[in-house]
């Protein structure tokens, strides 16, 4: 063994604050301290991987940057890597945006420095075969990929070289347990590469071929911060300038023209190792997805905007700005959570929807209709319900029947992506999906338990599947049906739900059937959840809660629940409730067609940090239920309606 290479790489920044505030520490705590060590030291070498974002920020505010890199990357001391635009998860991507947003990285990279990326690096280190074929199309000879997911008996500390259908491309494993920290004596680092490589030359016969060994090694913006803070890299570099050593820097493309041996392996799918700590069971992004089922919802409304601009034929310039908005919405931090904080993407992921919403808003010209479709949104095996109205986005699920997302026009974001509460963190669980227009029956034990903010019941209608008896497209009509039992007695209930949609909202019918012998005696319910878009634990927005009988429009505290109101029966004659999201100008209204009781809840989901137990506030639903006491002789049937409306108000401008 004549030498082994070390390669460091920075890895492209991932933070759910992309603010130009948080873009401007990271520049001051990280990008300028290192260019300006590398600028000063020729010989040590270092890889970039950044974002589109990264780079355009760079470019408009500290654009004296590019100079120095630009000299850098002429003397072959740093290398630039290429990948997706807006950090997508590549392999969740149709070919046309996977090829886009690389092509569209290489270009702005190629135009900024002077030269065009010949590697990589992906989001999330989230990989599939197809993947080969879509970084030879873009020109990428070679991919940073996380070692976890290489098989242990090909990790020889030598590129490989994967193919899939005629096509290959090089794999450059990184290792995550030879990251140096502060703590690191250089020497120490040193000796253990060194060690490392040598026990690998005895071990396997590719050195006969290649004496070089190649290590890689990708730091996050995190870690180069401490590395830089302790001087950490001007030791390493000292070292290696006072002493012969065997170990030496190098960046990729100036491996591969030196050293030719590689490592055939075939790699179909992979994911870092990092989220797949998050994950039940699996280890590729679709097990991930059926995991976290939020995230599965932004997909599956991501596939359903892509279908948009690829099938629309109008304007070509229409059609390119709502494929910019797509790209964007695409970001992998909106759909894989890689931050220390579990279910901590929440934000990320609001901002996707909102970014498809606008696509969906440029690709609605003079030609568009409002339209409802049917057919199998989220890939289930089940028909869903798609409502494109004037006002707003909503997907009906026969899952309990309710409305699983509703987007509004006003590119609010999702006010349907709601978590569900766990035992484990926040003292008792939620066994159905917290959609818009969930039903339940309970008896009074079951109810009380609910107003206190406990789930009850026995899953009535909120965890049954509905079945279809109607769909009119003409009539923007849906008319859904659901069996269930009630109770110790097991009464048989059916329920008819009928949604009749309009441009500003939707009518909601129900009609409730005693199918036993005996009195139905019960309260039924209709409780719709809206997410918190922005919530912030240190600054919560709440909504502002208003509720009118015959006699008095009362404001409910949206801090806390109305069971102290229940109590006194001061919300059992309502005629309307009005939630109205100030911060964003939306309001929704209930208009029951006959008085009911009235109950509201703030429900904040907690969540751990990935390395320690400590819980902290990561989403928050209001929770708006509408109910009725029942009671329905044998065989007979009642009927209950309400009018729900989605209005546009003043935005609130206090901070």
């Amino acid at each position: 063994m004549e030498f082994v290479y070390v390669s460091f790489n920075l890895k492209s920044f991932v933070s759910n604050d992309d603010s130009i505030d948080s873009y401007e520490k990271d520049y001051k705590s990280i990008y300028a301290p290192l260019i300006k060590f590398l600028f000063s030291h020729p010989n040590f070498k270092f890889n970039f991987s950044c974002s589109g974002a990264e780079i355009s920020f760079l470019k408009k505010r500290h654009n004296e940057l590019f100079t120095v890199c630009k000299t850098m990357i002429e003397r072959n001391q740093m290398e630039l890597l290429g990948g997706g635009f807006y950090n997508p998860v590549l392999p969740l991507l149709y070919p046309v945006d996977r090829n886009g947003q690389i092509d569209m990285l290489s270009s702005e990279i190629r135009q900024t420095f002077g030269k065009r990326p010949r590697g990589a690096a992906i989001f999330g280190d989230i990989w599939d075969a197809s993947l080969v074929n879509t970084f030879n199309t873009c020109g990428i000879e070679y991919v940073y990929l996380d070692s976890e997911i290489i098989p242990s008996n090909k990790r020889k500390f030598l590129p490989l070289i994967v193919s899939d259908f005629g096509k290959s491309i090089d794999i450059y494993p990184t290792y995550e347990n030879l990251v140096p920290n502060k703590k690191t004596e250089i020497v120490d680092f040193v000796q253990e590469i060194l060690k490392m490589a040598e026990k690998m030359d005895r071990k396997d016969s590719y050195f006969q071929f290649s004496p070089n060994r190649i290590i890689s090694i990708s730091l996050t913006h995190a870690q180069i911060e401490e590395l830089i803070n302790c001087k950490w890299f001007e030791k390493l570099n000292s070292y290696l300038e006072a002493n012969d050593t065997k170990l030496k820097l190098i960046n990729p493309t100036e491996y591969r023209k030196e050293n030719e041996t590689k490592v055939s392996c075939h790699l179909s799918t992979g994911i870092s190792s990092k989220i797949s700590e998050l994950m039940d069971y699996g280890n590729t992004i679709y097990d991930y997805l059926e995991t976290k089922p939020n995230s599965k919802a932004l997909y599956n409304r991501i596939l359903y905007v892509q279908m948009m601009v690829n099938q629309y034929k109008g304007d070509k310039m229409r059609k390119k700005d709502a494929r910019d908005k797509l790209w964007e919405a695409q970001n992998g931090q909106a759909i894989v959570c890689c931050n220390e904080q579990v279910d901590s993407n929440y934000h990320n992921r609001q901002k996707a929807y909102r970014a498809l919403m606008e696509a969906e808003k440029i690709l609605r010209d003079d030609s568009f209709k409002p339209s409802i479709t049917c057919f199998d949104y989220d890939y289930d095996g089940l028909n869903e319900y798609v409502c494109r109205m004037e006002n707003y986005f909503a997907m009906v699920s026969l899952f309990s029947g309710s409305i699983n997302e509703l987007d509004v026009l006003k590119n609010t974001g999702n006010y349907a992506d709601n978590l569900k509460r766990r035992s484990e963190y926040d003292g008792c669980s939620d066994d159905y999906t917290k959609g818009i227009f969930v039903d339940h029956i309970f008896n009074e034990v079951q109810f009380d338990s609910y107003v206190n903010g406990l789930p009850a019941g026995d899953g009535v209608f909120s965890r049954v599947k509905y079945s279809e008896l109607k769909f009119s497209r003409h009539h923007n009509e849906i008319q859904l049906c659901a069996n269930a039992l009630f109770g110790a007695s097991k009464q048989p209930v059916y329920l008819r739900k009928k949604y009749i949609i309009n441009p500003t909202g939707m009518n909601v019918q129900y009609i409730i059937k005693n199918l036993s012998d005996k009195p139905l005696k019960a309260k039924f319910a209709v409780e719709s959840n809206f997410a918190n878009l922005d919530f912030d634990a240190n600054d919560i927005k709440y909504f502002n809660v208003e509720v009118a009988d015959s006699q008095f429009v009362r404001v409910v505290d949206a801090k806390k629940s109305t069971l102290d109101l229940y109590k006194k029966d001061l919300l059992k004659n309502v005629d309307v409730v009005r939630l109205t999201d100030n911060e964003r100008g939306v309001s929704f209204s209930f208009e029951p067609n006959e008085n009911c009781g009235y109950h509201f809840q703030p429900v904040i989901i907690n969540r751990p940090k990935k390395e320690s137990s400590k819980l902290t506030p990561v989403h928050m639903s209001f929770t708006s239920t509408l109910y009725w006491d029942i009671n329905i002789e044998p065989g007979k049937d009642t009927e209950k309606n309400l009018n729900f409306t989605i209005s546009y108000i003043k935005k609130d401008k206090k901070k």
